[in-house]
Parts: C-alpha cells; structure tokens; sequence
C-alpha cells in the first residue's frame, strides 16, 4: 500500500486510519520530512479555509491572480519582515526577542498564506522594479516596493500581490501582462 497526501491528512488530523499506514510511515526512510510536510499542507488547507470562510470576496482575487503567477529566471528575491521590537512588553510578558519579529520570504510562481497574531507594520525588501498590489475589505490598489502595510487584525484579510518587470504600471491589467514574475502572499489574523 503506498501512503498518499489523502492517507497522510486523515493521520494528521486524527481520523480513524488503518494501523498499516503508520506502519509505513515509521517504515519510511524520510518519515520525518514525509510527516513534517503532511503537516504544512494540513495547516495550509485550514488556513485557506478560513480564508475562504470569512473573507470571499478577497478569496475571488486570490483565485483571479493565481492563474497568473509564474517566475523569470532571474527573479529578485523579495522579504516581507517586521521589527516590532518592543523590550518593556517583551519583559512584562515574556515573550523573546524572536517571537516579536516577522519574516518571510516571497516565492515567485506561489501564493502563501500566513496567520498573524498581532497588529504590525509590514515592510519589504527586495529589488527594484517590483509593484505590490494589495486587496483587503476596504479596498484595493498598488504600492511601491519601498512602502509599507500596516496589518491590523480587525481590518481582516489581506492580499499583497508582487510584480516584478520592467515598465510595470500601476493597472493591474497591465501589471498582469507585463510582468516576469509573479507571487503573493495573504496576511490572515489568527483570531
């Protein structure tokens, strides 16, 4: 019996599974990374899930621009990251120093979703060229690499699109047909 993505979710999400798919997966020379990677879909699943739930009109934009993804040769990297360091709130409440940042790298030709726990601004770091279409409940438009996005939870959901090209306007019909790589990534509140 081969152990498939549908065998593997049932086991992480503690369905009733035949005794022999654990069997295999211990048995299995990369089990570690076979589970570890089950789990990372399970946990996207349910991230899209509630994405999907409460959020569907930023859903349609994300299933609009998924066709279009797709990534050059040479495409710059892109970091999404935070430094909401706060020592005093650290201390009161305990929390270290690495739990109070945020990063996060874009993967051109693929959207990601990541949960958020806390209100923070967002800022990015990548190269020139690049254009970051953003959708959430109160709208939609186009920022500059160089800008940045402060996530509040109570706002929900957002969409943040990258283009990178040359020439990029700030139509996203335009953007869509003139760039060499495309990514995005959804900004979710946890809560």
């Amino acid at each position: 019996m081969k152990l498939g993505k549908l065998s593997l979710d049932e086991m992480v999400q503690g369905a009733d599974s035949a005794d022999e798919n654990w069997v295999e997966l211990l048995k299995h020379p990369a089990a570690e990374s076979v589970w570890a990677e089950a789990v990372k879909r399970r946990e996207s699943l349910n991230g899209f899930s509630r994405f999907a739930a409460r959020w569907p009109a930023i859903v349609h934009q994300y299933k609009k621009l998924k066709k279009y993804t797709k990534k050059s040769f040479n495409a710059s990297s892109i970091t999404l990251f935070s430094t909401n360091f706060q020592p005093f709130n650290a201390a009161l409440n305990g929390t270290s120093d690495e739990n109070q940042t945020f990063s996060i790298e874009v993967i051109w030709g693929e959207h990601q979703i990541v949960s958020l726990e806390r209100n923070m601004l967002i800022q990015f770091n990548g190269g020139r060229n690049i254009n970051v279409y953003y959708s959430f409940s109160s709208g939609d438009g186009v920022i500059g690499i160089d800008d940045s996005w402060d996530f509040k939870l109570e706002e929900g959901a957002v969409l943040l699109t990258f283009f990178e090209g040359e020439h990029l306007s700030v139509d996203l019909e335009s953007m869509i047909n003139n760039a060499e790589s495309v990514g995005s990534v959804v900004l979710l509140p946890s809560k």
